[in-house]
C-alpha cells in the first residue's frame, strides 16, 4: 500500500478544471471578484473534495481572476482534502474556546486582495448554518461587499456531463435491484424497518454510498405521511406500505417511489393506483426540451383533479436530483411546481412522483421514478413493476 496515494478523483482533473472555468466566466459576467463556496456538493463538483466535514465551518474561496481556489477547513479534513481533490492551497482553522473561523477566512480574502471587492456567497446550503453566516457577516462587515450567489453553482450543475450521467445510471441499476429485493422480502408479520434493512443491505452490497437522507418506509395509517417517522411498525395481513428512497453512487442520486399492498385490494385502492400510474406516464411523456417544469406540474394536477383527488395534491411533485450530500437527496432548485418557468434541457435528471394520501380513509398510493431529459423522449432511469404489487 502506497503511503501517499494519488488523488481519488470522481472525475478527470480536466473536467474539474473546466467546471471551475465555467464558474469563473459566470462570476466575471456578474462583475464579481470571487465566490465563497460553502455547499459540499459544490466543492465536490468543482474539485472532487469529498467529506462530511461541512457540518463545521468550511469554505472554498474561488477567485474570478484564475488564481487557484483556497480551502479553509479543520485539521481532520486536511489529508482527505489532499487525497480526494485537486485543491492545492489548504488552510486550517483550529478548535479553541474563542475560535472564529470567519476571521481565518478574512485573512485569506486579505491575502487575495479582495478588500472593497464584490464577492458572491453561496447561501442555499446546509453547509452554512445561520450561526456561521452571522459570524461571517459580523467579521467581514463592510470590508468587502457580499452578495447572494443566486444558486449559481447549482444551476451550472443541473445539466449533467456524460461522466455524471454514467454515475447516475449506475445508481439506477443498483436501485432497481434493491426495489426487487424489498418487494421479495415483503410479507405480513415483519417490521417495516426490516424492509429498510433489506434496502440498505442491497445497495451497500453493490457499492452504493450511504444514502444522503433516511428512506421513507411508511406502513399502515402512516402511509399517508409525506415524511418518514421513527418507531417501527409490524406489517399486518391487510396492510399497505409506501416506500420512497434514494440510491447514490459517487454522490449522484436517483430515487424511486412505490406502494406494496397486503391482503385484499379494494376498488378504491386500485383506482388510486391506476390514476397515479396514468398521471406519471403523462408527466413523463412531456419531459422534453422546451417543456417547462410548471407544465409538468399542470399534468400532475390535472390527473389528480380528474381522478377526484384534488384535496390530496401537493404543492410540488418532483425535483432535480444529482450530486448531493446529507441531509437530502433533493438537488433543488429546480422543483416541479405550478408556474415554474424552468425549461427541460438535455442532461437534466428529475425525480417525478405522484403521491396520493387520503387522510379520511387512510388509503395511500405513491408511484415515482427518476428520468433523464434527452434531445427526444426521456430516458426512464429507475424502473417500476408492471403491475401493482399485492402480497396475499
Amino acid at each position: 500500500m502506497s503511503a501517499m496515494p494519488q488523488p481519488n478523483l470522481p472525475f478527470s482533473k480536466e473536467e474539474h478544471l473546466q467546471r471551475q472555468d465555467r464558474l469563473r466566466a459566470e462570476l466575471a459576467a456578474r462583475g464579481v471578484d470571487a465566490m465563497l463556496v460553502f455547499a459540499q456538493e459544490s466543492m465536490y463538483w468543482l474539485t472532487g473534495y469529498d467529506t462530511g466535514g461541512f457540518v463545521y465551518y468550511q469554505c472554498l474561496v474561488v477567485p474570478t481572476d484564475g488564481r487557484q481556489p483556497v480551502l479553509l477547513t479543520r485539521r481532520p479534513d486536511l489529508v482527505q482534502a489532499k487525497q480526494t481533490s485537486i485543491i492545492e492551497d489548504i488552510r486550517i482553522w483550529w478548535d479553541a474556546e474563542d475560535a472564529n473561523p470567519a476571521a481565518d477566512l478574512k485573512v485569506i480574502l486579505e491575502e487575495l486582495g479582495l478588500g472593497g471587492k464584490k464577492i458572491a456567497i453561496e447561501l442555499n446550503t446546509h453547509g452554512l448554518t445561520g450561526w456561521n453566516l452571522y459570524r461571517t457577516q459580523q467579521t467581514i462587515g463592510n470590508w468587502c461587499e457580499l452578495e447572494d450567489d443566486r444558486h449559481l453553482i447549482r444551476w451550472l450543475r443541473v445539466c449533467k456531463s456524460p461522466a455524471e450521467i454514467e454515475y447516475t445510471r449506475k445508481a439506477a441499476r443498483i436501485l432497481d435491484d434493491s426495489l426487487n429485493a424489498v418487494i421479495a422480502a415483503a410479507r405480513p408479520g415483519i417490521l417495516d424497518s426490516d424492509l429498510k434493512a433489506t434496502y440498505l443491505t442491497s445497495i451497500l452490497g453493490q457499492g452504493a454510498d450511504m444514502p444522503p437522507n433516511a428512506p421513507l418506509f411508511n406502513s399502515g395509517p402512516r402511509a399517508v405521511y409525506g415524511r418518514g417517522v421513527s418507531d417501527p411498525r409490524r406489517l399486518e395481513e391487510q396492510d399497505q406500505i409506501l416506500v420512497e428512497y434514494p440510491v447514490a453512487y459517487r454522490r449522484y442520486n436517483v430515487k424511486t417511489e412505490w406502494t406494496i399492498l397486503f391482503g385484499k385490494v379494494s376498488d378504491a385502492h386500485r383506482k388510486m393506483y391506476d390514476v397515479g400510474m396514468e398521471t406519471l406516464r403523462r408527466m413523463t411523456e412531456i419531459a422534453r426540451p422546451g417543456t417547462t417544469l410548471g407544465e409538468i406540474f399542470d399534468v400532475y394536477a390535472d390527473g389528480l383533479d380528474k381522478g377526484g383527488y384534488k384535496r390530496a395534491r401537493y404543492g410540488a411533485t418532483g425535483y432535480s436530483v444529482g450530486c448531493t450530500f446529507a441531509p437530502t437527496s433533493m438537488d433543488v432548485p429546480p422543483m416541479i411546481y405550478s408556474g415554474n418557468p424552468t425549461l427541460c434541457q438535455p442532461g437534466m435528471t428529475l425525480f417525478y412522483h405522484v403521491m396520493n394520501g387520503d387522510a379520511d380513509t387512510g388509503l395511500a398510493m405513491g408511484v415515482g421514478h427518476t428520468l433523464l431529459v434527452t434531445d427526444g423522449a426521456p430516458e426512464v432511469l429507475t424502473g417500476l413493476p408492471d403491475e401493482l404489487t399485492v402480497i396475499s
